[in-house]
């Protein structure tokens, strides 16, 4: 009975799964600077007991190293993924400087629209004396010049051999977002089918002149003669003070005065690039420059008159020129 007890106990007591596998591993690590051919041998034919364990060892080995390969593969892969987005992101920044020495090429942007310190007046209206009131969806496109073909919400069963567009005449810097998907209509008239509305003279609407809305013109909204805002037509909505955070087209630069040295910046070898910010008005003249890097010897003011000098393309907004600022570099060197 004791002697079963003890043998009992004998094989319950095992050291653990970790002490284990460091204990093969110690023992195979000194049986291979014994004799690794003879260990390597055995492990590959795995023909006898000892064969089977280093046999299992060996694939352990192998499977762990492949393990840490991967592990090191995505480490370097993610690392490499970060690093690009942070360069595309730095390249798309300094995409958007002006060098006045080195110009780069410039990108196109969406645009919000600038603020207005002027109210727009005018508007249109239209329809085909239907008995139904006009039907929902979004104005036609903004343009300035006379409509050539009045709009309809009805989509067109033979489309005509030369494409026109439908526009109504407006300010472009009023027109708002447009759904290229969504129909042609009032913001404000009744869902359902496609109606132009009881007013006449084409266009959709309760008024007449080729419009849209309740006015008389080629506008829209209550008002006559064109454009938008009710009363007579005048422009507004973007005043000659107004500036764009954003533009369809990026000022371009027409000449590249070359920044002169002062004495004492040329005596000091001094040499580098100074950043500005350049209110670029809508005739292309420069109308303010801020500092943004600084080089000593007077150069930033030679940096701010060489802006000025500058004449650009203005940015533009729906084809109309906006005032805008731009980034600039101005380089000095003494080469």
């Amino acid at each position: 009975m004791q002697d079963k007890a003890l043998f009992s106990e004998a094989f319950m007591v095992q050291p653990s799964l970790v002490s284990r596998l460091f204990g093969e591993v110690t023992e195979a690590s000194r049986e291979i600077r014994n004799d690794p051919r003879s260990y390597f041998k055995t492990a590959l034919k795995g023909d006898n007991l000892g064969g089977r364990r280093r046999t299992m060892l060996f694939r352990l080995g192998l499977a762990a190293g492949i393990m840490l390969y991967a592990f090191f593969l995505t480490g370097m892969v993610v690392m490499w993924i970060l690093q690009h987005r942070a360069q595309a992101k730095t390249l798309d920044d300094e995409a958007s400087i002006i060098h006045v020495v080195n110009p780069d090429d410039f990108k196109t942007q969406n645009i919000d629209k600038p603020k207005a310190d002027k109210k727009a007046g005018g508007g249109g209206g239209g329809g085909r004396n239907t008995p139904t009131p006009p039907s929902k969806g979004q104005l036609p496109k903004f343009d300035l010049t006379p409509p050539i073909i009045a709009p309809r919400p009805e989509p067109q069963l033979r489309p005509p051999a030369i494409a026109l567009p439908e526009t109504v005449q407006v300010d472009p810097r009023l027109e708002p977002k447009r759904d290229p998907l969504a129909p042609t209509g009032l913001p404000t008239g009744v869902p359902g089918p496609p109606s132009a509305g009881p007013g006449s003279g084409s266009g959709m609407g309760s008024g007449s002149g080729g419009g849209m809305g309740s006015g008389d013109g080629t506008g829209v909204g209550p008002g006559h003669g064109y454009n938008m805002g009710g009363g007579g037509p005048q422009l507004g909505g973007g005043s000659r003070n107004a500036v764009a955070t954003e533009v369809d087209t990026r000022p371009v630069p027409m000449n590249r005065p070359r920044p002169n040295y002062t004495e004492d910046a040329r005596k000091n070898k001094v040499q580098g690039v100074i950043r500005v910010r350049a209110l670029i008005a809508m005739d292309g003249s420069v109308k303010d420059v801020r500092l943004i890097s600084h080089l000593p010897d007077g150069l930033d003011e030679e940096a701010i008159t060489a802006v000025k000098q500058m004449r650009f393309r203005p940015a533009t907004k729906s084809g109309q020129p906006v005032n805008f600022w731009q980034m600039l570099d101005v380089e000095f060197n003494l080469r």
